[in-house]
């Protein structure tokens, strides 16, 4: 179809059918539930919503596959993990914090929702954490500034965030992804931070943050965090020192969220 008829058609399935027409002919309601499908794709959010559930399915496989992977860090006599995977130069790391105790999920809803801050103040490689945009309530375009010791060049990321509170019942998800970020790139990355920075892709970034039972399973005693990075740091950092890094870089990340948890539990 014509992109300039598809789009009158959605204009007419929308304000066509008021409430009082839907209520009297309740076949309608369908033409409105089609108008809103229809706004979804002209303003992008429908690309938004689908890519969000691709990436919220790839994130709970990645977990899973995680476990077999080698060790390369443990901390906490084995209750933090960090496992890392290379395939040519994509690099992948997970991390998790096994039992986190006395730290309900809901103790870090306050750092997923101002991510972009708290993360930055807490990951030492992070200098800052950007906001761009927003995509309706479907997800919010970030752009991170990595800072690393000479002689490898910062690095800058643009990607676009997707916050699940409550995804289920005292489980929270966080996914950090550059898939369709191509207008991004276009509206937010200037010429001279292109100049400036080496571009790092992040393929997929999660935080995933679920509740820890007790062993009768009757009784929240804390949470379960895992964390997994999926990307390619750009430029020609050698495998070693990527190795060397990652671990570290993982296992920061997860100590940040867990740092703030204890923060927040002690004030409540």
């Amino acid at each position: 179809m014509f992109p300039m008829m598809h789009n009158f058609i959605c204009i007419v399935l929308l304000f066509g059918c008021s409430n009082s027409v839907v209520e009297s002919a309740p076949f309608l309601t369908s033409l409105v539930s089609a108008a809103s499908t229809c706004v979804d794709e002209m303003t992008g959010n429908s690309d938004g919503k689908s890519i969000g559930a691709d990436l919220e399915k790839k994130v709970i496989s990645l977990f899973d596959e995680a476990a077999s992977l080698p060790l390369s860090l443990s901390r906490e006599d084995g209750n933090i993990e960090v496992r890392t995977k290379f395939e040519g130069q994509l690099y992948m790391s997970f991390a998790e914090a096994k039992v986190v105790k006395n730290q309900p999920p809901n103790v870090f809803r306050g750092f997923l929702q101002n991510f972009n801050k708290h993360f930055s103040d807490a990951t030492p490689m992070i200098k800052e954490v950007r906001h761009l945009e927003h995509d309706g309530n479907i997800r919010e375009g970030i752009k991170a500034f990595m800072g690393f010791p000479p002689p490898i060049s910062d690095r800058v990321m643009v990607h676009w965030k997707y916050l699940r509170l409550d995804r289920k019942k005292d489980e929270h998800l966080i996914i950090l992804s550059e898939e369709g970020n191509e207008k991004l790139l276009e509206n937010h990355l200037s010429k001279e931070e292109r100049k400036k920075y080496v571009l790092a892709r992040t393929f997929l970034c999660a935080f995933w943050i679920k509740p820890a039972w007790n062993s009768n399973k009757n009784e929240i005693i804390g949470s379960n965090i895992k964390y997994v990075y999926s990307g390619d740091v750009g430029g020609s950092i050698p495998q070693q020192i990527q190795r060397w890094i990652g671990p570290r870089t993982a296992l920061d990340s997860v100590k940040s969220v867990i740092v703030f948890g204890k923060k927040t539990a002690t004030k409540e």
